[in-house]
């Protein structure tokens, strides 16, 4: 069979993999792989036979452009070019040429006016693409094991650089080289978290000589938390080790490293940290147990939770208060009983810390007290073990806190996206008037949620919104996207609702998310009239 591209009749994945092998690995030739930036939005944009020509003409670009090379078409827009010399690299680069000279010809007389299209991205997020382009990579020549794969990992950098984006680098060998320089502590303390942060292996051993040396200890405890972040077997041993630092601030990072690298196994390592001299290593491993996961210490927190610390001038409610967070990530129901008696204990301190507590516990134990403080939703509520009749009293809180400052409409939106019952009529009405009044990301957690209940626009939604953006208030363009994404999907409005404000709008994003809801509205309502149904 021939080994050939049906679509450019270029030899296909065979032949290039063949030739990889005789004329790069083992002749010294060069590779080149070509593809094209953003093609699948063109694709979508234009249809696939517009954007089969494309490919087509790139395909005959390049076996001109390198008559006597080697042109291969792995598939879709990806193609991988071999040869040798200047005449094979200064022919790829005026196949490029040639490419960006005919590119235009496939667009729109307006679209070639702007320089590109305006569509939606692969994220779905509406943007303007420049025109076509193609990214190319050569090997290196001291590059070995030359793969097809290889090249489009290679290529995939090539076209992050042509979009503006940034490429990962590791950073460890930038740390090296800032701790041979006397690089300044601030700075170099950056870098060794940012090792961490990405998870790099290779610090490991960088990190190992900091956290053993005669550096300071505020790089010795960076080195632990970037220890905790990569958390193999070597960082868990290191980690280890620094629980027996001279300085306390490496010894509490240590803990919280430890606890990030080996969760519920690091419980039984970090009890004797609690009773180390220093409030901060025992603050950390009191919340260590919690965000560990460890509920065989559970024991260990409720005594940190009422004792006294240890100690002159120490600050019995903050250590307390950690022990109280580290029951708040166990959640256990069984402790609500003990977390009610601390807040009806005269003078216990710190009683917030105590409902905090219990109100990440849940139960009807937490509901009755919320309910009975006759506030706001809190920031943190456990709807755990809740009967429904405390359900739906929180549920009033909850919609009194809509009114409120940002955290309280925060903590009221986070209660509604996991309140287990239908929402009341008042509910849903109250809802859908913050339309009327919320921006950015709350409106569309809002229009999320009001989605995932299948409830769907009415007129006063459209209008509410509509009125919002005639008088030039900011809502936000994801925002306004995401509404008219669920007035598409759950209906409610007649096309038309979206003519003035939305379709005929000055922002293109939000008209062209208008033009999909039109399509999606008109489509149900032309299925009804077929169906011989009523359309509102």
């Amino acid at each position: 069979m021939t080994d050939r591209n049906p679509l450019t009749g270029l030899p296909g994945n065979l032949s290039i993999q063949t030739i990889l092998e005789d004329t790069v690995i083992r002749g010294g030739g060069i590779a080149a792989y070509v593809d094209i930036v953003d093609f699948k939005p063109f694709n979508d944009y234009y249809g696939f036979a517009l954007g089969d020509s494309v490919i087509r003409r790139l395909g005959q670009i390049l076996e001109e452009s390198i008559p006597d090379f080697f042109a291969g078409h792995i598939g879709g827009d990806d193609f991988v070019c071999v040869g040798k010399g200047i005449s094979f690299t200064t022919g790829i680069e005026n196949a490029r040429q040639r490419f960006r000279s005919i590119v235009p010809g496939f667009y729109t007389v307006r679209d070639r006016e702007l320089g590109g299209i305006e569509t939606f991205d692969r994220e779905g997020s509406y943007r303007f693409l420049p025109m076509l382009d193609i990214a190319v990579v050569f090997t290196d020549p001291a590059e070995k094991g030359v793969t097809v794969e290889s090249l489009a990992r290679k290529a995939g950098r090539t076209k992050k650089l042509l979009k503006g984006e940034q490429i990962a680098e590791p950073v460890f060998p930038v740390l090296k080289q800032a701790l041979e320089s006397g690089y300044r502590v601030e700075n170099t303390k950056a870098l060794v978290e940012a090792c961490g942060v990405l998870r790099e292996e290779g610090a490991v051993a960088i990190l190992a000589g900091i956290l053993k040396g005669q550096y300071s200890w505020s790089l010795r405890k960076s080195a632990a938390l970037a220890l905790g972040y990569i958390g193999n077997t070597r960082c868990t041993e290191l980690l280890l080790e620094a629980l027996s630092d001279s300085n306390p601030h490496v010894r509490t990072r240590s803990v919280e490293g430890l606890v990030i690298s080996m969760g519920r196994e690091s419980g039984p390592l970090i009890v004797p940290m609690l009773n180390d001299e220093s409030t901060w290593v025992r603050r950390a491993a009191l919340r260590g147990i919690g965000y560990a996961g460890w509920h065989d210490g559970l024991s260990f927190l409720r005594v940190g939770a009422t004792g006294n610390a240890p100690g002159a001038g120490i600050n019995t409610s903050r250590e307390r208060k950690a022990a109280l967070d580290g029951i708040s990530m166990l959640a256990p129901e069984g402790e609500a009983g003990f977390l009610v008696g601390l807040c009806d204990t005269a003078g216990y301190f710190p009683a917030r810390g105590a409902f905090e507590a219990l109100c990440s516990v849940g139960t009807d134990a937490a509901a009755r007290e919320v309910i009975g403080r006759n506030g706001l939703i809190p920031g943190v509520l456990n709807l755990t073990g809740m009967s429904d009749s405390n359900l739906r009293k929180l549920e009033i809180i909850a919609i009194k806190s809509l009114g409120k400052d940002d955290m309280a409409i925060t903590a009221a939106l986070r209660f509604l996206e996991g309140f287990s019952l239908d929402f009341s009529q008042s509910t849903v009405s109250e809802l859908r008037n913050c339309l009327g009044s919320f921006s950015g990301d709350r409106f569309r957690r809002l229009v999320i949620l009001l989605d995932s209940r299948g409830l769907a626009a009415d007129r006063s939604c459209i209008a509410r919104v509509a009125n919002r953006i005639d008088s030039g208030q900011q809502i936000g363009t994801s925002a306004l996207s995401a509404f008219l994404g669920w007035v598409a999907r759950r209906g409610g409005v007649s096309p038309g609702s979206l003519l003035m404000s939305f379709l005929r709008g000055d922002r293109r994003a939000v008209a062209a998310s208008a033009a999909l809801a039109v399509r999606s509205l008109a489509m149900r309502d032309l299925t009804q009239m077929k169906n011989g149904e009523t359309v509102s």
